[in-house]
């Protein structure tokens, strides 16, 4: 298998991760600016998750530029913020997470 081959099931399988296992929310669910788009929470409850082409936005707009590094990790077009750090999970507890629908 080439490397291009290679990263690109890994991208497809973060696709397929994020479409199966995350939910959509708007910026205003999660307490941020509403210039904050393309935005999902995992059902684990345990990441905030952008597309990178929406990430300087989320940065910017949400204040996630200053989460350390090691909280954030880029795969596959999108970026996955962990809620370890302190401004992830203040804004994941701005959810309510029965009117997602995942159990508490």
């Amino acid at each position: 298998m080439s490397t291009l081959d290679f990263l690109d099931e890994i991208s497809q399988q973060v696709e397929l991760h994020v479409l199966d296992h995350c939910r959509k929310v708007t910026a205003e669910q999660l307490g941020l600016d509403s210039r904050c788009r393309g935005l999902y929470v995992t059902a684990a409850q345990d990441a905030i998750v952008v597309a990178a082409g929406n990430d300087r936005s989320l940065q910017y707009y949400g204040g996630f530029e200053y989460v350390d590094k090691e909280c954030r990790i880029e795969q596959g077009g999108y970026v996955f913020y962990m809620n370890e750090a302190r401004r992830v999970s203040e804004c994941l507890e701005q959810l309510d997470w029965e009117e997602l629908g995942v159990d508490c």
